[in-house]
């Protein structure tokens, strides 16, 4: 019997410390919260004060007037953009079948001009005769030497550069 009370005894302390235990905890963390709830409120009185010097310099009038101005500029802004937008002697009634049947026209022209590599007509080379063949031109001035046969060709190669222009002659460099 005397063990059994003992038992009880010190179960009846154990649960005793727990409690303290558990209180300790409980106040423990109120001071927690407490120093939590004072730095929370710190912040936000700084922030407030922050707020209201800044809301001295704002004034609700000025922002309207800005929106104002801002709403006129857009209104400004799309008529312009409408006015240019206009388009002079265009008929209302456009059909948009005849459009696409003249683009493919136009396609099919322009399709008919390009014959080799799609290269468009005015871009190939001649395919006609020489002309200078044909022409009965006078002979040169005498005192200038002039080439025979296939030199005159390399002249003019060499006075051209890769896109058939008249080549620069370049200044030599001095070092």
């Amino acid at each position: 019997m005397r063990v059994l009370k003992q038992k009880k005894m010190y179960e009846g302390q154990r649960d005793m410390l727990y409690n303290q235990t558990f209180n300790l905890d409980q106040v423990s963390f109120a001071a927690e919260g407490l120093k939590d709830a004072q730095q929370t409120m710190t912040a936000l009185k700084s922030a407030n004060k922050e707020l209201k010097g800044m809301m001295k310099t704002v004034k609700i009038q000025d922002i309207d007037n800005l929106q104002d101005e801002m709403m006129d500029l857009m209104d400004v802004s799309s008529e312009i953009q409408d006015s240019l937008g206009r388009s002079y002697n265009v008929p209302d009634d456009i059909d948009e079948d005849d459009l696409m049947g003249e683009l493919d026209a136009l396609e099919a022209d322009m399709g008919n001009e390009t014959e080799a590599d799609g290269v468009p007509s005015y871009l190939q080379p001649d395919k006609e005769p020489d002309l200078d063949e044909e022409l009965d031109l006078p002979p040169p001035p005498p005192g200038r030497t002039t080439t025979t046969g296939a030199q005159p060709e390399r002249a003019a190669q060499k006075a051209e550069d890769e896109w058939g222009l008249p080549a620069v002659p370049r200044a030599s460099l001095r070092g």
